[in-house]
């Protein structure tokens, strides 16, 4: 572990949070602004039944809050980045308000069904030069809708496939393998890859957890269920809001 003025010296291997219903305020504020806020982004998005009461909450909405709660928890531990565990907060992607935040959480890109005005804001977000983790998603129909959605961001940039030599593995944590077995562990499934899309400098803005779910690995890591790739997962996710602070 490299050891920066950003950052703490501590590894911890396992988390803690107390359970949460997700019968919570959807439309909280932030609760200090010289703190760093955790930003889930609500969308405009499809999947017939996948959302309703019968099936549960919405994909944006997957492991929410527990896995937000939690890694804001490890964030505060291990590092120095001014946050607290209560410290996330949920805007929709149309909102002009994200540009107050340099790092937002997209779960589930598979089913979002982009509108102009969501297309348009992220477009100056990241003009702006702010930062996106799209996690939670599989397969070739999912990653089309997103890699679909990000054109019309920006024709210009595509996805680019990271290896483990990349910064944005290092800036925290030294990520040497990006072997990771997903939570979902579905039979036949391909092994988790990461995706950079990065502006003309080369920073990337958005990382694409593909084939992967590192937020379910934070919100059951209290409940020991695989410590190892919960450790693991916290790793990437510290090392993306460092990149971001920094970059």
């Amino acid at each position: 572990m490299r050891r920066r003025r950003l950052v703490g010296l501590f590894l911890i291997l396992f988390a803690w949070g107390p359970l949460l219903s997700v019968d919570v305020d959807l439309d909280q504020e932030p609760n200090d602004p010289n703190l760093f806020q955790f930003v889930r982004i609500r969308y405009n998005g499809f999947g017939g039944n996948f959302g309703s009461r019968r099936w549960g909450p919405p994909p944006w909405m997957h492991d929410y809050p527990r896995a937000d709660k939690n890694f804001l928890k490890i964030l505060e531990e291990v590092t120095t980045v001014p946050t607290t565990p209560e410290s996330y907060l949920i805007m929709d992607l149309d909102d002009p308000g994200i540009m107050e935040y340099p790092f937002l959480y997209i779960s589930e890109p598979g089913y979002w069904a982009a509108t102009s005005k969501e297309i348009q804001n992220l477009r100056q977000y990241f003009e702006r030069g702010g930062f996106v983790v799209f996690d939670d998603f599989r397969g070739p129909e999912e990653w089309g809708n997103l890699v679909r959605a990000m054109k019309q961001v920006d024709s210009e940039r595509t996805f680019e496939l990271l290896t483990s030599v990349h910064p944005i593995f290092h800036c925290f944590y030294d990520i040497d393998s990006l072997d990771m077995i997903p939570p979902y562990r579905i039979r036949g499934a391909s092994l988790p890859r990461f995706f950079g899309w990065s502006d003309a400098e080369g920073r990337i803005q958005a990382v694409a957890n593909f084939n992967n779910d590192i937020g379910d690995y934070w919100e059951w890591s209290d409940e020991a269920i695989n410590p190892l790739n919960s450790n693991e997962a916290y790793k990437f996710g510290i090392n993306y809001v460092i990149y971001s602070l920094t970059h």
